[in-house]
């Protein structure tokens, strides 16, 4: 499966944390140039969490920074906003055809109510408790034996932290693109709507995994589709329907941790 990019090694993310939590940034390079330097030169900047290229010369950046100060990149930050607890979707109808299932999430219940945008008390973690996080976050597949030696502990600690102190502080992102991920295109969606909760719980009507990012006043998604009129009139309805008061559609061109 990780062959065929049908998934990927699973990864953790923090929750939401007032000591340690990310913050969201809308950019955009006023003077349209070099924009793929620029790209790779914030992808090597150890300040940036992620950050995805979108159509338009735009940005889309996470960091741990605050304040992130970003005009040597000649960016200017158009929007930002706390980023809450992202949501990965596990897929129930990976089967089915796009277009099938976006009917089927089409006619879904939507009841109103929105994401709850909790902020945790601080981590109270130690060094090596961060040190055994960032070794095992990228894959927690990893083996415990591996992880102790890069940290310097025993693995029955590893094991212990894991379970005990990670784990329920994070949530676990799962991928799954059932004809293989780069056959997919890929949609960022801003939507902002009354009926969050609906919308994130009927999302695992998708054939794909979907990306939520909960912002202030808004979701952030990435859904992955091969349907791209079918995804149009599916958010054009919803507007009708009043189930979305408004979104803006952006198209991913690269992205990385």
């Amino acid at each position: 499966m990780y062959q065929k990019e049908i998934s990927y090694p699973p990864r953790l993310t923090l929750r939401t944390f007032r000591s340690s939590y990310n913050t969201v940034y809308f950019c955009r390079k006023s003077d349209k140039q070099d924009v793929y330097p620029t790209f790779l030169d914030l992808h090597q900047n150890e300040m940036t969490t992620y950050i995805m290229l979108l159509s338009g010369c735009d940005f889309f950046i996470i960091s741990r920074e605050r304040d992130l100060d970003l005009s040597a990149y000649g960016l200017k930050i158009e929007e930002k906003s706390i980023l809450y607890t992202p949501m990965f979707t596990t897929p129930r109808n990976y089967l089915k055809e796009t277009g099938d299932a976006f009917d089927e999430f089409l006619g879904s219940e939507f009841e109103k109510g929105n994401i709850k945008r909790d902020i945790l008390e601080p981590l109270t973690w130690s060094k090596k408790q961060w040190e055994v996080y960032d070794a095992i976050k990228e894959n927690i597949r990893c083996k415990f034996s591996a992880v102790a030696h890069t940290v310097g502990i025993s693995p029955k600690t590893v094991k212990t932290y894991f379970l005990e102190k990670i784990i329920p502080n994070c949530v676990v992102a799962n991928y799954f693109f059932p004809k293989g991920y780069q056959n997919y295109q890929k949609m960022f969606l801003r939507i902002k709507s009354d009926y969050e909760t609906s919308i994130v719980g009927n999302l695992g009507k998708l054939p794909c995994t979907s990306y939520v990012y909960p912002l202030e006043n808004e979701l952030a998604v990435v859904i992955f589709h091969d349907d791209e009129p079918k995804v149009l009139e599916t958010l054009q309805k919803m507007r009708e329907m009043g189930t979305v008061n408004d979104y803006l559609i952006h198209v991913p061109i690269l992205h990385g941790y």
